[in-house]
């Protein structure tokens, strides 16, 4: 089992060289927006990007994520697969499986702690577009309802309004939910106990909330707003320390100027009584998202903060971000450096001689990722993670391992 540990970066490495004789980019989905100076919405049908696309974005995923048709030479040149079923029959379908396979182990240990699949994903989109001014979606992951909304187009400024359940607004939609500023990297570290968190959004980015969003655009500057349940719930009782008001709030601005796309992001959720389900009477969230691009090469990152309250006014302050540098060098090849960084916990009283509060909450991950699309509509990604905790050791004097990680991630979507 060691040496099989031991060969999976070979593998991996050796399967993206072996690409390169393949024609060209495999990104992430910020990274398109990036590469091709185009917002989200040019190929999705939701304004924020991600779930089903639309009839161009479905032909930028069967030219294997490039703006140009594949070469005469190639076997998918003539490749005429749709995702509409027909004009006077306007429902767009669209698929989307995922299965990782990981290997994860501390550093300072030469055996596995854990090797094995996860189905990560299972979804169906369905999507009903009668006009350019009425769009319908509908995502099933397994058996569970993701996004399901309704979305009026054409208002004044390319504005919309949409109802239902989405996910929500805050910074970049991310196909990578562990990044720093979304549910973090520490799903096998438990912090000690009475240290706090392990996730810097207090929402589950890959879930969706229920509400109404409004959105606009114009000479490349667009703007989106939101109010959604957030931590509320309209049917709880408030005798039982329920929150029937609605009040998470999600601000978003940004722009696309060139190779250029950049934005700022807030998100605030306060609740009037307290709950069962959370500790917190506000919780507030504000960043910066920006992208960079000139082929082959592009950079993107985010940086965020934000408070936690709670019903006896003490405050958590947090702060998270990540860089990634992306080069790719064919149509079907992407690699990827990454760095991220979590505190979840700014506190700097010491809690011990030498150790403050805030030493427990820091986080750092180091990435070396690829992806490679070997034939339209399915992917192979893979990554070397390594993470380390700021302290070794707990204040029973417990070690704190840092870990390695490794990934194969099958991609089918369609």
């Amino acid at each position: 089992m060691r040496r099989l540990y031991r060969a999976v970066p070979v593998v991996l490495v050796l399967s993206s060289l072996v690409a390169v004789l393949w024609p060209r980019g495999g990104e992430t989905v910020p990274l398109y927006a990036a590469r091709t100076g185009l917002m989200c919405q040019t190929c999705h049908f939701d304004p924020n990007g991600g779930g089903p696309r639309n009839e161009f974005g479905f032909a930028f995923a069967r030219n294997r994520h490039s703006l140009n048709a594949e070469d005469s030479t190639s076997e998918w040149n003539d490749l005429l697969v749709t995702n509409r079923l027909g004009e006077n029959l306007p429902i767009y379908l669209g698929l989307n499986h995922r299965l990782l396979l990981l290997g994860n182990t501390t550093a300072k240990s030469d055996s596995l702690d854990r090797l094995g699949f996860f189905n990560m994903q299972n979804a169906i989109h369905l999507v009903f577009q009668p006009h350019h001014r009425l769009t319908l979606v509908h995502t099933r992951d397994g058996a569970t309802p993701r996004e399901s909304f309704g979305m009026i187009g054409g208002f004044p400024f390319d504005g919309y309004l949409k109802a239902g359940a989405f996910r929500n607004p805050f910074g970049l939609r991310l196909d990578d939910h562990t990044v720093a500023t979304r549910n973090g990297f520490l799903d096998f570290y438990v912090p000690p106990a009475g240290f706090g968190a392990s996730s810097f959004l207090p929402y589950d980015p890959r879930g969706t909330d229920q509400g109404i969003e409004i959105g606009a655009r114009h000479a490349g500057i667009y703007g989106r707003l939101s109010l959604t349940n957030g931590g509320s719930s309209l049917f709880s009782g408030r005798l039982f320390g329920g929150n029937p008001f609605a009040e998470a709030k999600t601000v978003k601005l940004g722009v696309v100027r060139g190779p250029y796309h950049g934005g700022v992001s807030l998100y605030d959720d306060y609740l009037k009584a307290p709950s069962l389900f959370s500790p917190y009477q506000r919780t507030t969230r504000w960043g910066y998202f920006g992208m960079l691009a000139r082929e082959p090469w592009a950079l993107l990152g985010e940086v965020a903060a934000g408070t936690d309250k709670d019903f006896f006014g003490a405050e958590t302050n947090l702060l998270a971000g990540f860089a990634e540098f992306d080069f790719a060098p064919g149509r079907s090849l992407n690699f990827r450096v990454r760095y991220d960084h979590m505190n979840l916990n700014r506190d700097r009283t010491e809690v011990a001689p030498g150790i403050a509060m805030s030493d427990f909450h820091i986080h750092d991950r180091y990435s070396i990722e690829g992806e490679y699309v070997p034939v339209p509509f399915a992917e192979l990604r893979w990554a070397l993670r390594f993470i380390e905790h700021k302290l070794s050791r707990d204040l029973g004097g417990f070690e704190i391992p840092d870990e390695r990680q490794a990934y194969l991630q099958l991609h089918f979507s369609y």
